[in-house]
């Protein structure tokens, strides 16, 4: 099975497990931990909002977000480690652990700001750990990356080791029009005629492989770049990653 059919395999296998949910509407399993947090951070489920704190429990169908400044860690149940930093919105819209890391189904809606994954490794089964926005879906299996979400929609994915299926998330917007599908002509009245409604892109439409130290951008339109490489940032230069990085060194 090719990277990208594996990808939308667990992509489709992900959205069967949303749609199933808990019809108990029970929290369940915790999905994960606070290991740490520095600045204010809530999480909502059900239309109710909690402060976080260290120790802790985040569940499936969460709402997390932090304020300015804040830097919040997630240890998840396979030992992976989700961080957010500050002024960011994630969904934890999936969160699935079988007995080994090679059974686990994540996935993380990052709506704005910034996510790191440090992603337990696996090798092989039924497992599947991604992180969407509205533009784009990364799913990865065993690797450090981020993702940085514009309020513009666009966004920013870099690979600091392993590999990352970057698939398109994104419905291109349809061209303005008037009234009942009347389009004015250059210097003429509307003329009526019929449009068709927003097509989905879809992964075989645009999918990029991303590899260590290799980086994509999806332009707020759903436009990809070609990967290409990246540098780690110098001393003072992206306070994120260095402490992301330190963080990732001291486990």
């Amino acid at each position: 099975m090719t990277t990208r059919a594996r990808v939308l395999a667990a992509t489709l296998a992900g959205a069967a497990l949303l749609l199933a949910g808990d019809a108990s509407g029970a929290p369940g399993a915790p999905a994960g931990t606070v290991t740490f947090l520095a600045g204010e951070a809530t999480r909502a489920a059900g239309g109710k909002a909690e402060k976080l704190a260290v120790g802790k429990a985040v569940y499936q169908g969460d709402l997390l977000e932090t304020q300015k400044r804040t830097r919040l860690e997630v240890k998840l149940a396979d030992q992976s480690v989700l961080r957010l930093g500050p002024s960011s919105k994630a969904e934890v819209a999936a969160a699935a652990f079988g007995k080994s890391v090679e059974e686990r189904n994540v996935s993380a809606k990052l709506v704005v700001g910034k996510v790191w994954a440090n992603v337990a490794k696996a090798v092989g089964g039924e497992q599947r750990f991604e992180v969407k926005t509205e533009n784009a879906v990364a799913g990865v299996r065993g690797t450090t990356f981020r993702v940085d979400a514009a309020t513009d929609r666009s966004v920013v994915v870099k690979v600091y080791s392993g590999t990352v299926a970057v698939a398109s998330g994104a419905i291109p917007r349809p061209e303005h029009r008037g009234a009942e599908g009347e389009k004015p002509p250059e210097g003429g009245k509307p003329k009526r005629q019929q449009i068709a409604g927003p097509q989905p892109v879809t992964r075989e439409q645009w999918e990029k492989i991303v590899t260590n130290m290799m980086e994509v951008r999806v332009s707020s339109e759903g436009v990809p770049t070609e990967p290409e490489k990246f540098a780690l940032a110098g001393a003072g230069q992206d306070e994120w990653e260095e402490w992301n990085r330190s963080r990732d060194e001291a486990r």
